[in-house]
């Protein structure tokens, strides 16, 4: 193991929901590494320095090209959390092109993406799992995932961070986590979109589903989810070439990140059960979308996969049972 004293990270993204929840991932596995976080206000950054007193903070946003290819040029790695910003990431590749070596690309950066590419919306939704629905794969199916139609959430965005990697000679990470469970470790956002369906739920007294609420998503904690970004950082740093030369980047370089899976069904019972509710209610498209515009995309839907590609590397989940999850300290989330 290569020691990690002089090594240098630049992230994004450190006050949202997923970011700051990585970020003390990393801070705490690794507290000896020099990380430069990008954080657009000094109120944020004024909270993170109290906790983070050895952070370098760099105030700026993903809209400032020359910031972002300078402070990417100086790191080992990027780990970028703020969302599909094509423009900004490319950027960022482009810094670490700078340092890049000739020949193999390896891992340079983490890009957390997303699920919801799997979606087919031109199919219609039902909430009802279909017998012949796939499980899939980031291993047997990477080359089907970074082709979807571009019209499918997260594909262009995956598709042209790729492309553009490849074109710089860097190796890029795309992790795509399942549905996130539990409590954030970041500072300054400790809840996800799981609290929606919560609230929803406690403003109609009941639980709902669309269909027979039979679809399901795959999960993961959130706290697993930095483990899985640590674990990764490691692989590219701190191993031997060999070890390095084995972490997929690029088009082998798409990642799930998966615990197990939940039905809707599952989790209203789940949430009737806490608060006390009987019946699971059925409620038409409309009034899922009444109830959140993506309403009837989170609750209709489903998409189950498998984290193959991080188990074949070592990576196991630690988190494996989502409803104590749902209520880790005294959270209202499902």
């Amino acid at each position: 193991m290569t020691s990690s004293n002089n090594i240098r990270i630049f992230v994004t993204g450190v006050t949202g929901f997923v970011g700051g929840s990585v970020l003390a991932s990393l801070y705490t596995a690794h507290p000896d590494i020099h990380i430069t976080a990008l954080v657009r206000k000094e109120s944020d950054a004024e909270q993170l320095q109290r906790v983070y007193p050895s952070l370098l903070i760099v105030i700026g946003s993903l809209s400032s090209p020359s910031l972002l290819t300078f402070h990417a040029a100086a790191a080992d790695f990027v780990i970028h959390m703020g969302g599909d910003n094509v423009p900004a990431v490319c950027t960022m590749i482009d810094g670490l092109a700078a340092s890049s070596s000739t020949g193999k690309p390896l891992p340079q950066i983490i890009s957390i993406s997303g699920p919801r590419s799997l979606l087919d919306l031109s199919v219609p939704i039902t909430g009802i799992e279909s017998p012949n629905s796939k499980v899939w794969s980031d291993i047997a199916d990477a080359h089907t995932i970074l082709s979807f139609p571009k019209e499918r959430m997260h594909a262009e965005a995956d598709q042209e961070i790729i492309r553009h990697s490849i074109a710089k000679g860097v190796g890029t990470m795309l992790l795509s986590p399942g549905q996130l469970w539990g409590r954030s470790r970041g500072l300054l956002k400790k809840e996800s979109a799981a609290a929606t369906y919560y609230a929803a739920v406690k403003r109609r007294g009941r639980a709902f589903v669309i269909g027979d609420g039979s679809a399901a998503w795959s999960w993961i904690s959130i706290d697993d989810l930095g483990d899985a970004v640590v674990f990764l950082v490691e692989q590219a740093l701190l191993s031997g070439d060999d070890r390095k030369g084995q972490v997929g980047v690029n088009e082998e370089g798409y990642y799930f990140v998966q615990a197990g899976d939940v039905s809707l069904r599952e989790r209203a019972e789940a949430v009737n059960k806490r608060l006390g509710f009987s019946e699971v209610e059925r409620v038409s498209l409309e009034v899922a979308q009444e109830l959140h515009p993506f309403g009837h995309i989170m609750w209709g839907c489903g998409a189950r996969f498998r984290a193959d590609k991080l188990r074949q590397l070592g990576w196991r989940p630690n988190e494996l049972d989502w409803r104590l999850l749902m209520e880790e300290e005294g959270g209202e989330r499902a």
